[in-house]
């Protein structure tokens, strides 16, 4: 009985050992340094354009920001422990139909969120996303304007807060 119990607890440390080196983010690589690194795998990139980090709860989120071999820019969601991983295709002004604005339903089905970039948008510099709350996340875009002032435009989730989204510009003094 003993013996069961040893060998079931070292199962289970096994296991809790494998989880905090392959599933929990740079903590492998913090110990074992850049060949023990997270591999991000992104299907279909093209071109890289920026990287955020957010943390939620325990684990910490990383939004990988990429022009793919379509066309279209995405932002997709890797979490630490999850298999559930949004992404969010920004397509051009006029062509977005998602009602829903969240990530949630992109976790669940499977299917982008398309999100409408600003109609004087040139070229996404970045993307950063984080919270306004609790429970809502709120999307930045920075990107060029064709008339080559950068912009940053607030992507609110809700139905009511997405009337009041707001903007940054970056100016040289």
């Amino acid at each position: 009985m003993k013996k069961n119990r040893a060998a079931l607890l070292a199962i289970i440390g096994i296991i809790l050992v494998s989880m905090l080196f392959f599933a929990c983010g740079r903590t492998a690589s913090r110990l074992g340094g850049k060949d023990h690194r997270q591999v991000l795998k992104v299907e279909n990139f093209k071109e890289f354009v920026s990287l955020s980090f957010d943390k939620r709860g325990s684990s910490t989120v990383k939004d990988v920001t990429f022009l793919a071999t379509d066309g279209f820019v995405y932002t997709q969601e890797f979490m630490d422990v999850s298999p559930f991983e949004g992404v969010i295709r920004w397509v051009p002004n006029g062509k977005g139909d998602d009602f829903i604005q969240s990530r949630a339903i992109s976790r669940w089905t499977g299917n982008a969120v398309n999100l409408e970039l600003p109609e004087d948008c040139a070229r996404i510099l970045g993307v950063d996303i984080g919270y306004t709350s609790k429970d809502e996340r709120i999307k930045n875009l920075t990107y060029l304007s064709t008339n080559g002032a950068i912009y940053s435009k607030e992507y609110r989730e809700g139905l009511i807060d997405r009337s009041f989204e707001g903007w940054l510009e970056v100016k040289a003094k």
